[in-house]
């Protein structure tokens, strides 16, 4: 199992909403099993998003497509550059 972490700026989170709720069928097509959205506590213009993949190299592909390039370009309306990170499962514990 692997992960896509992404942190970003967003302007308008409506927007943001859109654009990743249409996004869904893409990143399912692509290997994506789940995914998870929070807005920082104290900065709800600061968003995390985590998608959780069935392979490493399903999560590294789309990490580094310029589709999600594009995608959060449009989304984040060019308030920052997103930052983009794949994590790899090292320790699964229930507490």
């Amino acid at each position: 199992m692997a992960w896509v972490l992404i942190e970003h700026r967003v302007g308008d989170f409506e927007a943001f909403t859109e654009v990743f709720v249409g996004d869904a069928a893409r990143r399912a097509r692509l290997g994506c099993t789940g995914a998870l959205v929070y807005q920082v506590a104290d900065d709800p213009g600061t968003v995390i998003v985590l998608l959780e993949w069935e392979s490493l190299e399903a999560a590294r592909e789309f990490a580094g497509s310029l589709e999600l390039e594009m995608a959060m370009e449009w989304a984040v309306s060019h308030i920052a550059t997103p930052r983009v990170t794949v994590l790899d499962l090292a320790i699964d514990s229930p507490h």
